[in-house]
Formats: C-alpha cells, structure tokens, sequence
C-alpha cells in the first residue's frame, strides 16, 4: 500500500470520530429544541381549547331566552364548557379528566351598566404538565421544576338579555 492511500485511510478514520464526537455534543441541545418544540406545541394547542372553551361558554351565556331573560342558566354555561373540555380530552397533571370544579377556577360574570349588557366567562389556573422539557434537563443533570403551568382564557361578549342568569 502505498503512503498516499494509506494517509487517506487514516484520515476517513478519524473523521468519522469526529463524527461521533460532534454528535456527542450536539445531541443533547438537538434533544433539548426537538423536547421544547414538542411541549410548547402541546402548550399552544391546549391554550387554544381553553379559549375555545371559554368562548363556547360565552356564545351559550349571551343569548336571550323568553321574556328578555338569560337563555342559558350559569350551570348550564359551566356545563357547556365542561364539555368542550372533556370533548378534547383535556387532563389534569395526574392523568384524570379535567374538572371546572376541581382543577379550574370558572368564573361567570356580567355587568348590566352599559348598554348593551357585556359577560364574561373566564377560565383560570387551568394546570398544564410539561412532559419531554423536564425528562431532557433531567439528563443533562439539572433540577426542573414538575409544577404544572397554569394557564387562563376568558371571553367577554355583548348580553342579549336584560335580565341576569339564574344559577
């Protein structure tokens, strides 16, 4: 063999441990953006249910039913959006099925003054678990938080009704 082909030999050698070296440094930050790409994703996505949810609410709540009165009682508004939520299949840092009375602060709200009347359906500390971001900074040796992040909606709308929902 000559010394030219042997050179040539030896240089694809070490250049695939180059290869293996660079990918030892570049996967954990290519884990770290592929995990937050996923989480935020997720995050996004169940941000828009709950708007979504609040705004069903909201629709439901708004009109006007006989004689001027609310069309839809605040149970019925809870109702609604509890199912818009089950729907989506949207769950609690545990695992369950999220629940407006247990894992979501509902608030229905209304203010008459002006006119028109406006409502408001807000949905609050709604938790969300980030599920690859802390499993990959975990590898690398630091300490996430597992505390869920909370998020909140709302929508407010023009009241049909002049006269207030019953509970």
């Amino acid at each position: 063999m000559s010394k030219e082909k042997l050179s040539k030999a030896a240089r694809g050698r070490d250049a695939s441990g180059n290869v293996i070296v660079e990918l030892a440094l570049v996967l954990p930050f290519l884990l770290l953006v592929i995990g937050g790409i996923v989480d935020l994703g997720l995050l996004y996505w169940e941000k828009h249910v709950i708007t979504n949810a609040s705004r069903e609410g909201a629709r439901a709540a708004a009109r006007t039913g006989v004689g001027g009165a609310a069309d839809q009682r605040i149970s019925q508004v809870e109702q609604i959006v509890q199912s818009y939520l089950d729907r989506f299949h949207l769950k609690a840092p545990d695992g369950s099925p999220l629940v407006l009375a247990q894992d979501v602060t509902f608030f229905y709200t209304w203010d008459l003054s002006s006119s028109p009347g406006v409502l408001t359906v807000e949905l609050k500390d709604i938790p969300v678990k980030l599920t690859l971001l802390p499993n990959i900074y975990g590898l690398a040796g630091g300490g996430w938080s597992s505390d869920p992040v909370l998020l909140k909606a709302g929508t407010t709308m023009a009241a049909e009704w002049s006269t207030a929902p019953l509970p």
